[in-house]
């Protein structure tokens, strides 16, 4: 009778051991999604604000310069296409960011992180250069520049540099959080 009582017990525990596992491994899944939401959402507002920054600077900052007198046409012309071209990529960064969703497999989200990385990339590759060439055909077709004027101009492109490679280092960093919660996930399956 001791020995039945001993593995109808034991049968108990195996059991609640087994339920508690699984409780335990869809609490850490979903611990695991809320933490990738939680990202997701934040790339999509820095998106946001990038696509905001960008749009107010095409539509507001450089047309009242322009009607100021402070801007030649070529000048205007030039930086207007540097900001269309900047509106360009960061609405189709968002596009991609905009399928970035938890409620995917972890392969399809995973997939949709390397499009989004390649988005960035080619934003900051391209769309950098295109940037320093348009301030640097500015400066170059306006010849109002002083030393003082090129002194702002090279302390902002050094802000600039150390603004872009840290956000590159944070962007990196959060791109491995998510691939390395993506592959636990993988491993859930």
């Amino acid at each position: 009778m001791e020995l039945q009582d001993l593995k109808q017990k034991w049968n108990m525990l195996d059991e609640r051991l087994s339920k508690s596992e699984v409780y335990n491994k869809r609490t850490l899944e979903e611990i695991i999604k809320g933490n990738n939401k939680t990202t997701y959402e934040k790339l999509q507002k820095q998106g946001m604000f990038n696509f905001f920054v960008t749009l107010f600077i095409a539509a507001a900052i450089c047309p009242l310069l322009y009607s100021k007198g402070i801007f030649h046409d070529i000048s205007f012309y030039i930086l207007e296409a540097v900001y269309l071209l900047g509106i360009v990529m960061v609405t189709c960064r968002l596009a991609v960011l905009s399928r970035l969703n938890v409620m995917k497999t972890p392969t399809e989200q995973l997939c949709n992180i390397t499009n989004y990385k390649r988005c960035y990339f080619f934003e900051s590759v391209i769309g950098v250069p295109v940037c320093v060439f348009g301030i640097c055909a500015t400066l170059y077709f306006e010849h109002t520049t002083s030393s003082l004027g090129l002194l702002f101009v090279s302390l902002g492109v050094l802000a600039g540099a150390t603004c872009a490679y840290l956000g590159w280092k944070k962007h990196k960093n959060t791109m491995s959080e998510i691939e390395q919660n993506l592959a636990e996930l993988k491993n859930f399956e």
